[in-house]
């Protein structure tokens, strides 16, 4: 499955490579993008939704500001 996430609070370029590189760690995603220049988030997974955003709950990543994943789509 497709998910479809805007990451809000990321804006340093160096906050996002650290973000997508422990994105990437996490055995149940399969592929992970991360654009910082739109702060489109894009993770391919067999979780359901619900599972997801547990999953990006308890991997809070700490950055300069607070992070937020907002649910766009799925697909």
């Amino acid at each position: 499955m497709r998910y479809h996430y805007k990451v809000q609070g990321i804006d340093c370029p160096m906050c996002a490579l650290a973000l997508s590189r422990m994105l990437r760690q996490i055995k149940d995603f399969q592929s992970v993008n991360l654009n910082i220049m739109t702060h489109d988030l894009i993770i391919y997974t067999w979780l359901d939704q619900n599972e997801l955003d547990i999953v990006l709950g308890n991997n809070a990543f700490s950055a300069h500001g607070q992070l937020t994943y907002k649910f766009m789509d799925a697909a």
